[in-house]
């Protein structure tokens, strides 16, 4: 036997209490007849576009797609506009990575000297830090995994999505 009331007692009305302090409330989302409220939900989802099966360019394609569909959520307004950015800063933050990850072997191979095979050798300090390049683009593509799921998650209950990300747009003001 459980502590908890019977199911039949969760369909009883609640007892008539003192009436409620006046002040503002929070007012629910109320959405087209037919229509669910709109709140972001897809600005995070198209972040699994990141696991196509060509390797970078699934990354470079899901930072783009939330990127473009994250501000097209601004016209919505309200949660929708507040999730929508969130993920399109969460897209440019992720494009960060690729970019960064060009410029360092491209200074590498400026940098570097002819290899015996014919290739470029870079320099010592260049390819450590070539490879925690490459290593943090790594964490990133794993990151995108978990943003992309809590950030469906939360977004899809209604709730505002708090994951950490470089602040590049900020949600326009009414």
């Amino acid at each position: 036997m459980s502590s908890r009331p019977d199911d039949a007692d969760d369909l009883q009305a609640p007892a008539p209490g003192p009436a409620s302090a006046p002040g503002p409330r929070a007012e629910p989302v109320t959405a087209p007849a037919g229509q669910p409220p709109r709140n972001g939900t897809i600005a995070w989802a198209i972040g699994f576009l990141a696991y196509l099966p060509v390797p970078v360019l699934g990354l470079i394609v899901a930072g783009v797609a939330q990127l473009v569909v994250g501000l097209g959520q601004r016209k919505h307004g309200g949660l929708a506009a507040v999730n929508g950015v969130r993920a399109a800063n969460w897209g440019l933050t992720q494009l960060c990575w690729p970019v960064l990850m060009a410029v360092t072997v491209l200074i590498g191979v400026l940098t570097g000297s002819p290899g015996a095979s014919g290739g470029v050798s870079f320099h010592p300090a260049m390819e450590v830090v070539t490879f925690t390049m490459l290593g943090l683009f790594f964490v990133v593509a794993l990151l995108e995994a978990v943003y992309a799921i809590v950030g469906t998650v939360m977004a899809s209950t209604g709730r505002r999505v708090p994951l950490p990300v470089i602040p590049f747009l900020r949600t326009p003001r009414r």
